[in-house]
């Protein structure tokens, strides 16, 4: 990988942890008292969404900073299993991403036929 792709890695994982940082998740996670049953059954979901929702974005989060630290280790971009480099648009998809895409296929199809 040279220095102008993960430079522009690097810009687009910013440019991420930014507007990450941006969002507002709405709802309070405080369940109200509730006059019947059906009002209660939509704040309970709408309060499993909001975690779901805050999860995901603490979690892509950490993904994200994860790789701004990893980004100038010399196998950063480097499949783990078949030593090839990880394509620059699957990088930017998913920046925790340790496998290719042949490496990623063969491991969920290993998994499915273990399962």
């Amino acid at each position: 990988m040279n220095e102008t792709q993960r430079r522009e890695i690097k810009d687009h994982l910013l440019s991420g942890l930014s507007s990450l940082a941006e969002v507002e998740i709405d709802g309070d996670l405080a369940v109200e008292n509730c006059p019947d049953e059906a009002d209660f059954a939509t704040q309970l979901t709408l309060q499993g969404v909001n975690m779901a929702m805050r999860h995901r974005r603490m979690t892509r989060i950490r993904e994200y900073e994860n790789a701004i630290k990893r980004l100038h280790e010399t196998d950063f971009g480097i499949c783990d299993e078949c030593g090839d480099p990880i394509g620059l648009a699957r990088l930017k998809a998913s920046p925790s991403t340790r496998l290719c895409i042949a490496c990623q296929c063969a491991a969920e199809e290993e998994r499915s036929r273990c399962a």
